[in-house]
């Protein structure tokens, strides 16, 4: 074998260990402090929307919202539904200050990487608006925006309109924007994020993510869809493209059953037309 693929070979086997390790580590870590605090209720009011109904293309999922191309199969969908929220509700409990705002992303990142996602670019910088008002659904969507920007070909466009048209069409569920503000909010603040999804003919997934952490002393309950003075906050964003195919999927039962032990709503389906 040539030297110098035996040597990348050898690299990634020792990545995927360290990855795993990372992986356990964290889970370890999740379910000791879940057994300190104790799981929390469900959120009652979502059981009035479908709930885990993979053929529609949009849904909350955890503290983010994600519009699916269509032509996705419901098992591409399932992945990306629990691997994220697994990611990002892991991440949360872990990290869960404002000053460990940048751990918190790198340590999503990490966990998307240990489940078999590949990460081709990822950024976590302040955000800065150009306007004195703002609200955070249209900065989630710049954010999208810009990242998507670093894709090739018609891919771009289309990944733009299905972001847009999965944030207006959550304007008119409720239910599952309050199951996000649920997940999302956090002392003097919130974090949360919108994806957009495509599979390509070999079936491999890509996921392009933008996330945004705002700091306020404004006191607002409300995190989407209403108005800020961007003086009142201190705004933070993150940018990744993210690819996985099935047949590089790991620790996926690990993620199930953490996400059931949380006995929370962790997902609500909705669609985008």
């Amino acid at each position: 074998m040539n030297i110098q693929i035996k040597g990348f070979i050898e690299m990634n086997r020792v990545n995927e260990v360290e990855a795993s390790a990372y992986f356990d580590q964290c889970l370890e870590q999740c379910r000791a402090k879940l057994e300190r605090v104790g799981p929390k209720a469900r959120v009652r009011s979502a059981a009035t929307l479908p709930i885990d109904r993979d053929e529609l293309n949009a849904a909350v999922m955890g503290g983010a919202v994600v519009g699916f191309l269509e032509g996705m199969t419901r098992r591409n969908k399932r992945i990306v539904k629990n691997t994220y929220a697994y990611a990002d509700i892991a991440s949360r409990f872990l990290y869960p200050g404002k000053a460990a705002k940048v751990a918190r992303y790198e340590c999503f990142k990490k966990l998307m990487f240990s489940m078999g996602w590949t990460e081709y670019y990822g950024a976590f910088t302040e955000y800065k608006s150009s306007t004195a008002k703002l609200t955070m659904d249209n900065i989630a969507l710049d954010i999208v925006h810009s990242a998507v920007g670093g894709l090739a070909g018609s891919a771009a466009s289309t990944l733009k309109v299905v972001a847009d048209k999965t944030v207006e069409a959550l304007k008119k569920q409720p239910d599952a924007v309050k199951l996000l503000e649920h997940h999302a909010a956090e002392a003097n603040g919130a974090g949360f994020g919108v994806s957009a999804c495509k599979q390509d003919d070999d079936a491999e997934v890509t996921m392009v993510v933008g996330t945004l952490r705002y700091d306020s002393s404004a006191g607002n309950t409300k995190i989407l869809f209403v108005e800020w003075d961007s003086a009142d906050v201190e705004i933070h964003q993150g940018k990744a493209h993210f690819s996985i195919h099935e047949d590089d999927l790991r620790k996926e039962a690990e993620c199930i059953q953490y996400l059931d032990d949380l006995r929370e709503v962790i997902f609500m389906e909705f669609s985008p037309v």
